[in-house]
């Protein structure tokens, strides 16, 4: 008799249901512009500002944190160089954000950019400068890039004129967050012969070396020089450094500063502009810029003493478009 009413007991006990598994707050993506990816859930379901949130891609998912919210809806940070579409599973996570803007995933395109310049004399120099540079870059799927650079290249007007030129194709291991290549070609220089002491103007074969520190498309420093074949052998004859700190999605604080034995120096400032796309393919950016340079026609030893060339501000434009 016992032993049937402990059956009937454990039978009844487990038929009685347990306590309900908390389910996962779901929502979707209804919009992606700008900086943001819009959901339909919001305070009501859990997406506060600062909280977490997993989106779903096409490799994954990306965590990002919330920007703003109201009771049905939230704004999502969007993150760079990943494409985010509409309908796409979002969910609440405690999980660290993977999506950084200083260091966003290394994408894989061909850039083209073009830029162009012009120079206003100021002081006691007179005329002015037109300069122009192509760039273009392809990034493979694996740690490979290959690059084109034409330029600058241009020429200075004013009480004597003369032509600038640097072109260069260069090969590189392309790591997300650091980079290092060497660039073969021609540049165009002016030296001092060791011998003579006379200067000697010259267009002569070029190589050069340069280094990235950080994520291009995030904050990152670069460094090049270039060594060319003059009267006295290979010698230095200039160096580049580029730099980007990132602003916020799709704007970048960018710094560029040229010159050597090119008879030219500039730098410049620019603000960099994500017009169309995500960052890979689709993109479009545009930048304005501007700065001050100098134009010599005289070896740069001497730099300022007895210039013969333009000095002044410089303004300039540049577009790159990724395919």
């Amino acid at each position: 008799m016992w032993v049937g009413v402990a059956a009937a007991a454990v039978f009844v006990l487990g038929a009685m249901p347990g306590p309900a598994t908390a389910q996962p707050v779901r929502a979707r993506v209804v919009e992606v512009t700008g900086g943001s990816v819009v959901i339909d859930r919001g305070t009501g379901h859990g997406f506060t500002r600062g909280a977490g949130a997993e989106i779903a891609t096409h490799d994954g998912s990306v965590v990002v944190r919330v920007q703003s919210a109201s009771p049905d809806s939230a704004r999502l940070q969007r993150p760079f160089g990943v494409p985010i579409a509409v309908g796409a599973a979002v969910r609440l996570t405690g999980a660290a954000a993977t999506a950084k803007r200083a260091m966003p995933p290394r994408l894989s395109y061909l850039g083209i950019e073009g830029r162009i310049a012009g120079l206003v004399a100021l002081g006691e120099t007179e005329g002015g400068a037109l300069l122009g540079e192509l760039r273009m870059r392809y990034r493979a799927r694996v740690p490979l890039a290959l690059s084109l650079r034409l330029g600058p290249v241009g020429v200075a007007f004013g009480s004597e004129s003369f032509g600038v030129g640097h072109a260069e194709v260069g090969v590189s291991y392309d790591h997300r967050i650091f980079e290092f290549g060497a660039t073969v070609g021609a540049t165009a220089s002016e030296v001092e012969d060791d011998d003579s002491g006379l200067l000697s103007e010259s267009l002569g074969t070029s190589t050069g070396v340069f280094f990235r520190l950080g994520a291009r498309d995030g904050f990152y420093f670069e460094a090049g020089m270039t060594y060319s074949y003059t009267v006295n052998g290979f010698e230095w004859v200039l160096a580049r450094f580029d730099g980007s700190i990132p602003l916020g999605f799709g704007r970048w604080l960018v710094l560029t500063a040229t010159g050597g034995r090119t008879r030219f120096g500039i730098g410049s400032l620019g603000l960099r502009l994500l017009l169309r796309g995500g960052g890979g393919p689709g993109s479009l950016f545009l930048t304005p810029y501007f700065g001050g340079g100098g134009f010599f026609d005289r070896d740069d030893t001497t730099f300022f003493d007895d210039i013969r060339g333009p000095a002044g501000l410089l303004f300039g434009l540049g577009l790159e478009r990724r395919y």
